[in-house]
């Protein structure tokens, strides 16, 4: 497989543009989950941007993974972390790309000698395999040589940290991290900002799918979000002029597209013959009943858009055709100053 670039963001690129990420050759992110703090090496914390990361990646089509931020130095510290992290930051979400323990700590790790680092991973990575996620570590090359028993995690995939012109290989992994304010491959800038970067050589959403990994079920459909089943569905007539056709992206679910169009997600399942509307699949067209061109259509070829829990000025304007930048222009005397605060509730023109 060709490699894909991508990188690695957290709380200190808050606000990045993934848009232009996206234009700029960035195909996935692996967002920091959380951390453990340095006060006593057991206290966790989510990272105050992971939900908006995601999000805003989500929206731009842009694969995701997610990584800890590690003190553990006992099996017991490293199961309690990926559960936290479990619970927190990755139950009920898809993510593409891996789930890894971050181990570069030098207050409590590098102090607590290879068998207690080496052990505090397994913890980790038990945990979340358990849980049905494909797992990695990530470390730089001296860390997996010098503070890590390497061989003894040889199940598990790597991403490995070194900042130089050529890949890596011992271990090699399946990713690299090459750069970040120093580069010696591309720009250390993207979409603005100093990033850390990376180079993935793995198809790992073709392994998410197949394997039914991350969130995803063995058939490659996302797994179920919604708990009820349509009750005795009605019949409904064949397309009609007046439907719409709506494609379903990374994320939807059937009650989310039946909430946007004013309808159910009994009705969408029954009018397209869904037999379980837990399981719908990137790309399967969803017609919507009455629905005509565009539900929003309103006077002068404008639209309108009513923000919910969960949305982003990104995500909508994906929706739309458009760019986040035009509909806060148009919408700034609703939205405010900050475009990235954005309220359920608030009525947006889409023009």
């Amino acid at each position: 497989m060709e490699k894909v670039f991508g990188i690695d963001i957290s709380t200190y690129q808050r606000g990045i543009n993934l848009t232009a990420a996206k234009n700029e050759g960035v195909r996935f992110a692996i967002l920091r989950a959380g951390f453990t703090g340095y006060g006593n090496g057991v206290s966790k914390s989510k990272d105050n941007q992971f939900e908006n990361h995601y999000r805003n990646a989500k929206a731009n089509g842009i694969g995701v993974g997610a990584y800890w931020y590690s003190c553990a130095t006992t099996y017991e510290n490293g199961r309690a972390e990926a559960e936290y992290m479990y619970n927190n930051c990755l139950k009920g979400k898809q993510f593409e790309y891996p789930i890894a323990i971050d181990v570069e700590d030098s207050h409590y790790q590098a102090k607590a000698g290879k068998a207690a680092v080496t052990a505090a991973i397994k913890g980790f990575c038990e945990f979340l395999e358990a849980k049905g996620y494909y797992v990695s570590i990530y470390a730089n090359s001296n860390w997996f040589n010098n503070y890590i028993d390497t061989p003894q995690l040889a199940k598990y995939d790597k991403w490995v940290a070194n900042w130089s012109s050529n890949r890596p290989s011992s271990p090699a992994g399946g990713l690299w991290q090459f750069g970040g304010e120093t580069n010696r491959i591309r720009t250390n800038k993207v979409a603005g900002m100093t990033v850390d970067q990376n180079y993935a050589y793995y198809d790992y959403p073709a392994i998410m799918r197949q394997k039914g990994l991350n969130g995803f079920s063995a058939d490659g459909s996302v797994q179920p979000q919604e708990p009820t089943q349509p009750s005795n569905p009605t019949p409904q007539p064949s397309t009609s002029n007046s439907d719409s056709v709506y494609t379903v992206v990374a994320g939807d679910t059937l009650s989310g597209i039946a909430s946007r169009y004013g309808t159910t997600y009994q009705k969408l399942a029954a009018y397209n013959n869904i037999s379980n509307p837990n399981l719908i699949h990137v790309g399967q067209q969803i017609k919507i009943p009455g629905a005509g061109k565009d539900t929003n259509v309103v006077t002068n070829n404008s639209r309108t858009y009513t923000v919910k829990s969960g949305d982003t000025l990104s995500g909508i304007a994906s929706k739309y055709g458009t760019t986040w930048q035009k509909i806060y222009n148009d919408n700034k005397s609703v939205i405010g100053s900050n475009p990235n605060l954005i309220k359920p509730g608030q009525v947006l023109t889409i023009n």
